[in-house]
């Protein structure tokens, strides 16, 4: 399935760009696909142009058995890369280590997630799979944060 964005706005934002879902399923009992951004660009109120790019894999591992109960369901992003270009510089996002999504968290409960570019360049953890809105940021020089969303 492809997406493009075509005078697409979000409050403010001019949305634009092309999203392109592929199945990539091996076996039914784990639905899997990829989603590919490319030519993403987002426009804020103020002028300011933000484009990205990048290619993510994502599959259900929980809850496919039980498909009108989606609190049972958890996702899993075991690869993936992001790039964010704007007048400030770059900012790469790739996964290190598979992030988990459970349906019945509002966050990101496992997983960590490496950040680089401009100040940032270190490492998120989400911690572990505990349904919170805590994280950890650990800079390249081991400073490290604790965060909420």
């Amino acid at each position: 399935m492809t997406i493009e964005r075509i005078d697409y706005y979000v409050g403010p934002y001019k949305i634009e760009g092309t999203i392109e879902y592929t199945n990539t399923t091996t076996a039914a009992t784990v639905p899997q696909w990829t989603r590919k951004v490319t030519n993403g660009k987002l426009t804020d109120n103020s002028g300011r142009i933000f484009t990205s790019s990048g290619t993510e894999t994502v599959k259900q591992t929980a809850g496919v058995d039980t498909p009108y109960v989606l609190e049972d369901n958890v996702y899993e992003m075991p690869e993936g890369n992001h790039t964010i270009i704007s007048d400030k510089g770059t900012l790469t996002l790739t996964v290190q280590e598979t992030l988990i999504k459970k349906y019945s968290c509002e966050y990101i409960s496992k997983g960590k997630l490496k950040i680089e570019g401009g100040s940032l360049n270190g490492v998120i953890d989400y911690g572990n799979n505990v349904c919170d809105a805590q994280y950890t940021y650990t800079h390249q020089n081991g400073a490290t944060y604790n965060l909420g969303m």
